[in-house]
C-alpha cells in the first residue's frame, strides 16, 4: 500500500475546491455502481455517502485547505469512480465514462497533485515497473516528425523519416 503524505503548504485555489465539488456532485447524481442482471442500475449507499461526505467537508473560504480527512474522502470517491462506476449507458447494456467525467477526473488528479505526495515502497516500485513493462508492449511507439505530424509504422516500431 503506498504511503500518502499530506502537504502542509498546499497551493490550492477556490477553483480547485470547486473542481472537487463539481466532481462529487456529478458522481452523487449521475454515476452508478450497482448493476442487476435485468439491466437496471442504482447507486450504492456507500457511493452516495462518499459523494455527500466530500461535498460537506470542502472549504470554500478565501484561503482553502484540504484536511487529511477530506483528502481521504476525495481519494475514496476517486478510487470508486476509477473502478465500477459509470455515467453513460448504451442500449445493449454498454457502460462507460463520459468525457465530462473523465475531464473532471483529471481535474481531481491535478488537485490531488497539489495536496498529497504518494510514496511507493521498493516492492511497489518494482511491481509498478513490471506492470508498465508488460502493458507497454501493447502500445505502438510513435515518433514526432515535422510539426504536428506523428508517424507510426504498422509493426509498432519507430517509423523512419
Amino acid at each position: 500500500m503506498p504511503t500518502i503524505l499530506y502537504r502542509n503548504d498546499q497551493d490550492v485555489s477556490p477553483e480547485d475546491v470547486m473542481k472537487i465539488a463539481t466532481y462529487a456532485e456529478h458522481v452523487g447524481t449521475r454515476c452508478y455502481d450497482v448493476f442487476a442482471d435485468d439491466g437496471s442500475r442504482s447507486r450504492s449507499e456507500t457511493l452516495s455517502r462518499w459523494a455527500q461526505d466530500v461535498s460537506d467537508s470542502l472549504d470554500f473560504g478565501d484561503d482553502p485547505h484540504f484536511s487529511p480527512e477530506t483528502t481521504k474522502k476525495v481519494l475514496a470517491i476517486r478510487d470508486a469512480v476509477w473502478g465500477m462506476c459509470f455515467d453513460t449507458f448504451g442500449e445493449r447494456g454498454d457502460m462507460g465514462k463520459s468525457m465530462d467525467l473523465l475531464r473532471m477526473g483529471q481535474d481531481v488528479e491535478d488537485v490531488l497533485d497539489k495536496i498529497i505526495i504518494v510514496q511507493l515502497s521498493q516492492e511497489e516500485k518494482e511491481e509498478a515497473e513490471a506492470d508498465w513493462a508488460h502493458e507497454s508492449q501493447f502500445y505502438s511507439e510513435i515518433e514526432a516528425g515535422p510539426p504536428n505530424i506523428i508517424r507510426r509504422d504498422d509493426t509498432g516500431s519507430r517509423a523512419g523519416a
